[in-house]
């Protein structure tokens, strides 16, 4: 080495010296801007290329985290303290969670089946132990996220620690190209837009800030 060479440590932290007289390009790091999408949970194959043979997206399996959780396991649905005992019925999906916040769910359903605006209202309104604002109609996405698209029965979110058999749950969606109507999903494994003055059930969710262990 010329001790003239000047000392380069690179974004994966290797060493090396570089001679002055040859010009250092530096390339900016590129930061990740999302992840990969979870796995549906189907592990039964029909066919070759079929997603449960592949089995793609992130995590180890529908339930269980390719690394730890805050809590130090790898529980993708656990209750606000890091169990599985769901006393307060909050069901947090560690899939979610992006450093900082995690989504979580109130697993029991509403009481009656409202129209759309009822269940928006009603949602907002939901108080849990300390959890007393915040909670809200979850979007689409988030309500297909919780579907295991493994089970056999009807109803794709009938599995601990949800256990509901109800087969349609209200989004907070609307339908751009006519706003009378709203989305709902269809625990069938799809989901469809309705009159906003019809009658189904639905779950709160709720973003939760991460720290450490605590969530609030």
């Amino acid at each position: 080495m010329d001790l003239r060479d000047i000392k380069v440590t690179d974004s994966n932290g290797d060493v090396y010296y570089q001679s002055p007289d040859v010009p250092v390009v530096c390339t900016p790091a590129v930061a990740s801007v999302g992840a990969t999408l979870m796995k549906t949970g189907q592990t039964t194959s029909y066919r070759t290329g079929d997603d449960g043979d592949l089995e793609k997206g992130r995590a180890t399996d529908f339930l269980t985290l390719a690394s730890n959780n805050p809590f130090g396991n790898t529980n993708r649905f656990t209750d606000e303290l890091g169990g599985q005992t769901y006393t307060n019925d909050i069901v947090i999906d560690w899939s979610t969670y992006d450093g900082s916040t995690v989504l979580g769910y109130k697993r029991t359903l509403s009481a009656t089946a409202v129209v759309w605006n009822d269940a928006i209202d009603g949602a907002l309104t939901v108080s849990i132990g300390a959890f007393t604002t915040g909670w809200r109609l979850p979007n689409i996405y988030e309500l297909v996220n919780i579907a295991n698209f493994n089970l056999t029965s009807f109803s794709f979110i009938n599995y601990a620690p949800f256990n509901i058999t109800e087969q349609y749950l209200w989004s907070s969606n609307t339908l751009v190209a006519s706003s009378t109507l709203a989305y709902r999903v269809e625990f069938y494994g799809s989901f469809t837009y309705q009159a906003k003055t019809q009658l189904n059930k639905y779950i709160p969710v709720r973003t939760f800030t991460v720290t450490g262990t605590t969530l609030s």
